[in-house]
C-alpha cells in the first residue's frame, strides 16, 4: 500500500473516517428519535402531553440534526467517490 496515498492523513482515509463517524452519529440520533417516538405511545394520556411539551424540542432538534448528518454523510460519500475515481484516472491514464 502506498502511505501517501493511503496511509495517515490522505484525503481517502479522512473521508473514510469522516464517514464513519458520520455513521454513528446518525445512528444514535435515530435511537434517540425512535426512543422518544416509542416512549410516547407508551405512557399514560396526560403523562404523554407532559412529556410531549418537554420533548417536541428536543425531537424537532434530533430530527434537524438526523437531516444534517444525512446530507453530510452523503457529500463525504461523494467526495470519497470522486477521490478513488481521480485516483483509478490518474493509475489508468499513466500507469
Amino acid at each position: 500500500m502506498i502511505p501517501s496515498l493511503f496511509g495517515e492523513g490522505a484525503v481517502t482515509r479522512n473521508l473514510r473516517g469522516a464517514l464513519d463517524e458520520l455513521s454513528a452519529t446518525h445512528k444514535t440520533i435515530a435511537d434517540r428519535v425512535a426512543n422518544a417516538r416509542q416512549s410516547s405511545n407508551n405512557s399514560d394520556f396526560q403523562g404523554a402531553l407532559n412529556n410531549s411539551l418537554n420533548k417536541e424540542d428536543t425531537l424537532a432538534n434530533d430530527m434537524a440534526s438526523l437531516a444534517d448528518t444525512e446530507m453530510r454523510y452523503e457529500a463525504t460519500a461523494k467526495l470519497l467517490a470522486k477521490s478513488y475515481a481521480d485516483l483509478r484516472t490518474a493509475i489508468t491514464d499513466h500507469g
